[in-house]
């Protein structure tokens, strides 16, 4: 899981690591979500929002309570939801990339 990912990177505590090991082993999402959202690294974070969070209840909600038409609407916002959280993953993972590749040539200049 990218998100795991993302919070090894950030250097977290090994007990949030830990969480995020857990809940990619919860069966259930909505136990999963609870095990890491007072963890949810704040870089993948939308307007503040944990974007898992939001999207499960969008969908959630849909399954269970909305018409087809209401669902399509959702859609929609799930849609842009899921490209900005992989936007950001994409961010913060490749700053990591980008930042050890110019240590690294800063570094043969030093020698």
């Amino acid at each position: 899981m990218k998100i795991l990912d993302v919070i090894k990177k950030i250097n977290a505590p090994q007990e949030k690591i830990r969480k995020f090991e857990d809940a990619l082993n919860e069966t259930q999402f909505t136990k999963a979500i609870d095990l890491v959202k007072q963890d949810f690294p704040e870089i993948l974070l939308i307007n503040g929002k944990n974007p898992l969070k939001l999207l499960h209840s969008a969908l959630s909600e849909g399954v269970h309570n909305l018409s087809d038409e209401e669902c399509l609407k959702l859609a929609q916002s799930v849609r842009i939801v899921l490209a900005e959280l992989s936007d950001r993953i994409s961010l913060a993972l490749k700053d990591e990339q980008e930042l050890v590749s110019a240590i690294s040539i800063l570094e043969k200049k030093k020698s």
